[in-house]
């Protein structure tokens, strides 16, 4: 029988691990493991991010993350909101000038993080604050025009599948060979005449163009 006081090495190893649990706890924080989610997001994409691979990535184990983040999905949900906090509306101004701009800032953070689009379309309307106050900017802006009330949602559907959709192609390498033309796009007139090739050096005049002119359709709205 084991004397009064003592310990069984179960009971110790139960202990060491208690402490260890602990000390990872106290040594990371949700600032570190938001970043490093991040950097796994960017390198793996939605699919590629799993708790174990952020565990591994900052040499801890799987169960201290969750003192931080609950599971994946609030993992992506915080990477998102770290991005939108920085997409700014102008305070004042005409609404097609304030959603012009909205527009550009939203490109940016975006392009910075394409895999964030995944992550918006996959929440529903499951989002944090500042994504939400984004998207209730937006569809603010496009009701100051005057496009009739019952067409508002419309609008603002078109509006971000535009900007995800052009988001999107400028994540997939414009201006590598595969842009450059394909050997079959000379027998056909109009990809010959017109050539909408996805070069980078264009991109930014291509955003442009759509955002300039979609706008312009929402001015001329009428009831």
């Amino acid at each position: 029988m084991a004397q009064t006081g003592s310990k069984s090495p179960k009971s110790g190893r139960s202990r060491k691990s208690e402490s260890a649990r602990a000390k990872g706890r106290e040594s990371l924080t949700r600032a570190d493991v938001i970043a490093a989610g991040a950097k796994l997001l960017d390198a793996e994409g939605v699919d590629g991010v799993s708790m174990r691979k952020l565990a591994a990535a900052l040499g801890t184990g799987v169960a201290t993350l969750y003192w931080h983040v609950h599971d994946k999905d609030e993992l992506l949900g915080a990477i998102l909101e770290d991005a939108m906090r920085d997409v700014r509306v102008p305070a004042a101004g005409r609404w097609d000038q304030r959603l012009l701009e909205l527009l550009r800032s939203g490109r940016r953070q975006l392009r910075a993080k394409p895999a964030l689009i995944q992550v918006i379309w996959r929440s529903g309307w499951q989002l944090g604050p500042e994504t939400l106050r984004v998207v209730d900017a937006m569809i603010g802006l496009i009701g100051e025009s005057p496009t009739p009330d019952d067409e508002v949602a419309d609008a603002y559907y078109a509006l971000t599948t535009f900007l995800f959709g052009f988001v999107a192609a400028e994540a997939t390498s414009p201006g590598t060979a595969r842009y450059r033309g394909g050997k079959g796009a000379a027998a056909f007139a109009n990809l010959a005449r017109y050539r909408p090739a996805a070069d980078a050096a264009g991109m930014d005049r291509r955003f442009e163009a759509g955002i300039e002119r979609f706008v312009a359709s929402l001015r001329r709205s009428r009831g």
